[in-house]
């Protein structure tokens, strides 16, 4: 399933439109659901199993209906979601399980299948685990962990967060893309180990052992295999140390946004966002650029090209795109003669040189500072030293000596001579990622 039927798109267009206005003159259609299966047979929006893109659908026409479009039948009143099927009792503590993982026996991934198995997962998630049993949304799989001690946890996979910034822009796609490819995420919605097991690395071990039977078990059921995992972990009851030991990767942290919240109420607690990827090569797969996103790159990847300034400076956070470009251009031609003034780099260039000074006499409080003009360059060496095994960060230190210059402000004093005479000047602190 390499992307989503282009809903949204094909019923924007201008012949869809008025195909839509036409049903809903009719008058045959008061619901809205069958108001989308019609048009999920006509407009061919079916998935790779062959059912009905509804919800897709619907959202369509919702959004097409707040940009004045036309009006859709009055939505129905949801009806009540029925209580989840549990136990009579709490799921029986497990017993005599080793301090580690290793020593357990007989550790198993049972898939949720029966009403029993439902039952089980239910309860444990209900008494058991902070955010209860859900409801899960979307495309879902559940897991009990067995053992011969007993139950030791569960897992629930389900829909992946509609947006995340900073997982978006760990990924490196734009909104179009995302809208066509979200279903290639699936998230880790519920992942338990009871409170009462105390048991060294088991959590991690779980997960590792659930990354190659999950992925299966979702290609089997629905049709297709996903790229990514996602799931979220909330620090102010977990480090996500298990996370790491199992090899996600943290891409940073929610707004406290939760997946209903349209009005932008922020009522979640921030949680760290992890992911792990299903296939090494996802970026391609997804028809991303070499290079899009924050994954790991080569040593001197993009380097030697034409444009290595664009790509070591663009998007440096200066407050104003104008600026931004004017340092990478800045950038671009300082590279070519390292050793000589702006002024003689610019050849010439008049309103170049005036850019150049007004760019670094910026006010101290405006946004050009240091930090953000190396941002983009820190991310990529970052990305360099994900591509290693084992990265040296060489650091010294020197002095720059401005004593001459008696009309610059903001120098600190960086000693004294035989004389006493002070020199004025900077303190450096650099470090190399070799």
């Amino acid at each position: 399933m390499d992307t989503q039927n282009q809903i949204k798109r094909t019923l924007s267009q201008t012949d869809a439109v008025d195909f839509i206005r036409k049903q809903l003159d009719s008058g045959q259609f008061i619901n809205r659901s069958k108001l989308a299966s019609f048009l999920c047979k006509h407009f061919n929006f079916y998935d790779t199993r062959g059912d009905e893109q509804l919800s897709g659908c619907l959202k369509g026409l919702r959004e097409l209906e707040a940009s004045g479009q036309f009006s859709l039948p009055a939505a129905q009143k949801a009806p009540r979601l029925p209580s989840p099927k549990r136990l009579s009792e709490p799921v029986p503590a497990a017993k005599g399980v080793p301090e580690q993982a290793e020593a357990v026996q007989d550790l198993q991934l049972i898939r949720v299948r029966t009403d029993d198995q439902i039952r089980i997962w239910n309860e444990m998630m209900i008494r058991e685990h902070p955010r209860g049993a859900g409801p899960l949304v979307g495309r879902q799989l559940r897991y009990l962990i067995g053992s011969k001690h007993g139950w030791l946890g569960a897992l629930g996979f389900a829909a992946a967060a509609l947006h995340l910034g900073d997982r978006d822009r760990w990924i490196g796609w734009d909104l179009l893309q995302r809208r066509e490819n979200l279903h290639t995420i699936v998230g880790l919605s519920r992942f338990l180990i009871r409170p009462g097991v105390r048991c060294r690395n088991l959590a991690s071990r779980i997960l590792g052992m659930s990354l190659p039977v999950f992925a299966a078990d979702f290609e089997q059921r629905y049709g297709y295999r996903p790229l990514l995992l996602e799931s979220f972990v909330d620090t102010s009851l977990y480090s996500g140390t298990s996370f790491r030991a199992a090899n996600w990767i943290r891409v940073g942290r929610t707004k406290g946004r939760g997946r209903q919240d349209r009005l932008g109420e922020a009522a979640e607690t921030i949680k760290d966002i992890y992911m792990y990827p299903l296939e090494k090569d996802f970026r391609a797969q997804l028809g991303l650029a070499a290079e899009a996103g924050l994954g790991a790159l080569g040593p001197a990847e993009g380097l030697e090209t034409a444009s290595w300034a664009q790509k070591e400076f663009s998007g440096a956070p200066l407050g104003d795109g104008r600026l931004s470009n004017r340092l990478v251009e800045i950038a671009r031609l300082k590279a070519e003669q390292p050793g000589r003034a702006f002024s003689g780099v610019a050849a010439g260039d008049w309103p170049a040189v005036k850019g150049y000074y007004r760019l670094i006499d910026m006010p101290d409080e405006s946004a050009v500072s240091m930090a953000n003009i190396l941002l983009p360059h820190r991310e990529r060496t970052v990305r360099r030293m994900k591509g290693q095994k084992t990265v040296l960060c060489i650091q010294d230190g020197t002095d720059l000596n401005y004593s001459s210059l008696t009309e610059c402000e903001g120098l600190g004093v960086m000693g004294s001579n035989q004389t006493s005479s002070k020199s004025r000047g900077l303190h450096l602190h650099s470090t190399l990622a070799v």
